[in-house]
């Protein structure tokens, strides 16, 4: 107990110097809404035979789109057998703490914008959890007749279906690929706002994750294309919203000079 009453103290004061009260704040907020979010997209969860409707369905516009090529990019790179144990990796672990480390940045470098960027991160998100529980969609890896492969649970042992991360996970959340959104909304920010000449590197993020979620089978096109549209819809909104309270509170003060 005495060793944890340390650590704990210890930890406060690092966070304290590190990120100040505004920033432990913040911090709980953002974990607040990691953990609402995990919750809703659990509680989301879809019928079956819905949600490989829908998917067959998406399927289907992509072929008349032209654009169904999801079998043919993954089938390129399955002998690959290391390769795709990284990815399935970097699929499962990096998004959560790079999104973190992303707003950490944000919040120390540019914090007049960061609430600005949060807001609508958050925004966007909670968009995303009403299309998984109004359109749950079976992910390509559950769809194997089409000529997809499970790499997660074929060559990396991950059994998302039972077990431990079988709770942590909706199945049935493929539309939209917030994998793909919020890195897509993460390069968007650092190109924006970063001032050093190699910011537009950033821009590797996204195309990687785009190439991630389609080699492990985790996500249509269509999805990554409806996640980006998401992450990106909250701001103008804002921004209205923003412009006409503004132009109000113009309007109330100029009343109030001539009474």
């Amino acid at each position: 107990m005495e060793r944890e009453g340390i650590f704990l103290h210890d930890m406060k004061n690092f966070l304290l110097k590190y990120l100040g009260k505004n920033g432990i704040i913040e911090l709980s907020i953002f974990i607040s809404f990691l953990i609402f979010y995990k919750i809703s997209r659990y509680i989301a969860i879809g019928d079956a035979s819905t949600a490989f409707e829908n998917a067959r369905k998406l399927i289907e516009f992509e072929k008349n789109l032209g654009i169904f090529t999801e079998p043919i990019i993954q089938g390129l790179f399955l002998s690959k057998i290391s390769l795709i144990k990284i990815l399935n990796t970097f699929y499962m672990y990096v998004h959560i703490p790079a999104t973190v480390v992303f707003f950490v940045w944000l919040f120390k470098k540019y914090n007049k914008k960061y609430y600005w960027i949060r807001n609508g991160f958050i925004i966007a998100n909670c968009i995303a959890v009403i299309f998984f529980i109004t359109y749950p969609c079976a992910p390509p890896r559950m769809l194997s007749e089409y000529g997809f492969t499970d790499t997660l649970l074929q060559i990396s042992n991950v059994n998302l279906y039972n077990g431990f991360f079988s709770g942590f996970f909706n199945q049935y959340a493929a539309v939209p690929s917030m994998h793909f959104g919020n890195a897509f909304l993460i390069a968007i920010a650092v190109i924006l706002y970063a001032k050093n000449s190699y910011k537009w590197l950033v821009l590797i993020y996204p195309l990687f994750v785009l190439l991630v979620i389609v080699i492990t089978a985790n996500h249509f096109y269509l999805d990554a294309v409806l996640g980006g549209v998401i992450v990106i819809a909250p701001y103008p909104l804002m921004w209205t919203i923003s412009t006409l309270a503004q132009y109000k509170i113009m309007i109330v003060k100029l009343s109030l000079i001539h009474i």
